[in-house]
């Protein structure tokens, strides 16, 4: 049976990288990102699906991983990739700035794992979780 592998963040770098690379293995991948619309290759790769999540928005995290289970049936696998890099000098960004960072590097993580781990545990399976933009929870 095919493993199925959930990526945040998957429109670009890292997160879309891992995303041809499981699809290129054979795996069920389901590319999440916040404007899946606007998307024109991952969607013609095979065994790939796109679903919209925005790690900001908990009810968004919910919406992706039911669509995905009822897609895929499984999740073998979440990669918490959504993340973004602040650029310029610390003490020149706005408190705004810094909590947007916060809410999506961090936060975000934590809401998309929260949102998974109820799903793990009733699946009693080796399920595996992975950030990797930052933090490793």
């Amino acid at each position: 049976m095919k493993k199925t592998i959930f990526i945040t963040g998957a429109s670009s770098g890292i997160g879309r990288a891992a995303v041809e690379l499981f699809a290129k293995k054979g795996w069920n991948v389901a590319a999440t990102m916040r404007s899946p619309e606007k998307e024109r290759n991952l969607q013609h790769l095979d065994n790939v699906r796109l679903f919209r999540l925005d790690v900001t928005q908990p009810e968004t995290i919910a919406e992706a991983l039911d669509s995905v289970l009822k897609t895929f049936g499984d999740v073998d696998v979440l990669v918490n990739n959504a993340g973004y890099g602040a650029v310029g000098i610390f003490e020149k960004a706005e408190p705004e700035q810094i909590q947007k960072q916060f809410d999506t590097n961090v936060f975000g993580l934590m809401n998309v794992t929260r949102a998974f781990l109820p799903y793990f545990r009733k699946r009693k399976a080796n399920a595996l979780a992975y950030h990797i933009a930052g933090t490793v929870f």
